[in-house]
């Protein structure tokens, strides 16, 4: 798809930039999958934080690429621009997508590239084109399911796209672009301690739990609670809406794991 051919060609030129200590390059496969714990078929079942009980039947996830890279920021540090020159120990450039509630590991469409050193923070890029493109309309995440609490039950569906919906004004008015949507759009900093090796596998769960957590379904629009579905609004104007946006952006929901 041109969209991901555009994506590898500008991520593959960050790659060319580092400057590896390690002892070579190195090609490894790499999949993605929803909680290892989920059953094969829907609903994914679990309570959040607001007192819901959540069956969720549907959670699409579009991940245009992954990253890990060999520096771990520490509090305080300044902000830094979304690619990284010379950070990066290993790339799968072109993105999948899965059903982010199932176990069964779905392929990325092509291999990894990396060096054999030590990364210690993991990315999850959430694109469907450049990360710096100022619009993708690619459908990132799409859920469908039911909230009940109490005697309130409210069937639910969205989709999240991150465009100009999610852009973010800087409260300095001298540095306009403090706040790019490419940051958007990269899930970091995942905490990992990975050394890639040679035909190894990167592994990758995403855990829709995470994303839901903070959601009270009660603040959606229509949301009166006998029956009726309602839709989640693709947008930061809606409290619950901009809650579950915060919970896909979540460290918490993505874990990486190594199989050399």
């Amino acid at each position: 798809m041109r969209h991901r051919y555009l994506l590898g060609l500008f991520a593959l030129g960050l790659f060319g930039c580092s400057e590896s200590t390690g002892s070579g390059l190195i090609t490894f496969s790499a999949s993605a999958a929803g909680p290892e714990g989920a059953t094969i078929g829907p609903p994914y079942v679990f309570e959040n934080a607001m007192g819901y009980h959540v069956e969720l039947e549907r959670a699409q996830l579009t991940i245009g690429a992954v990253y890990l890279n060999r520096f771990r920021p520490s509090l305080g540090a300044q902000e830094t621009p979304c690619m990284l020159p010379g950070a990066y120990v290993a790339e799968v450039t072109s993105g999948a997508v899965i059903d982010a509630l199932s176990p069964e590991l779905v392929e990325f469409d092509v291999q990894g590239r990396g060096t054999l050193d030590r990364a210690l923070t993991g990315e999850v890029w959430l694109t469907g084109a450049r990360i710096d493109a100022t619009s993708d309309d690619t459908s990132i995440l799409e859920v469908a399911g039911k909230a009940i609490r109490g005697v309130a039950v409210l069937g639910f569906h969205g989709v999240i796209t991150i465009s100009q919906n999610r852009a973010a004004s800087s409260p300095d008015p001298a540095t306009p672009g403090a706040n790019p949507l490419c940051k958007q759009r990269i899930v970091t900093p995942i905490p990992i301690d990975i050394t890639p090796s040679n035909a190894g596998h990167l592994e990758l769960r995403v855990d829709p739990k995470v994303w839901f957590a903070d959601v009270d379904f009660a603040q959606l629009p229509f949301a009166v609670g006998q029956g009726e579905t309602t839709e989640i609004p693709d947008s930061n104007d809606n409290v619950a809406a901009l809650s579950l946006y915060r919970g896909l952006r979540s460290v918490a929901g993505y874990r990486f794991a190594w199989e050399p």
